[in-house]
């Protein structure tokens, strides 16, 4: 059964947030969903960088208020590189 993980980016600095972000995204296993909070435009930018050269997909992207939130579903293939 897939599990959901959030990760709270908010006011982590840059590069540590993109570190974080692949720890988390390596550490799923198929078809669990990481749901990402940011604060910041650029750091989002990355993440669907990041998740558009993957096999992951992005499942769901809003913000709410100040915060960004992206819910990313991890592809039973490879990972990230």
């Amino acid at each position: 059964m897939p599990s959901k993980l959030e990760l709270n980016l908010t006011g982590i600095a840059w590069p540590v947030c993109l570190l974080k972000f692949k720890s988390a995204l390596s550490s799923l296993g198929a078809h669990d969903v990481l749901e990402v909070l940011a604060g910041d435009p650029d750091v989002v930018d990355n993440i669907l960088m990041i998740v558009n050269h993957s096999a992951d997909r992005v499942v769901d992207q809003r913000k709410e208020g100040e915060t960004y939130r992206i819910a990313i579903e991890k592809n039973e293939g490879r990972g990230m590189p």
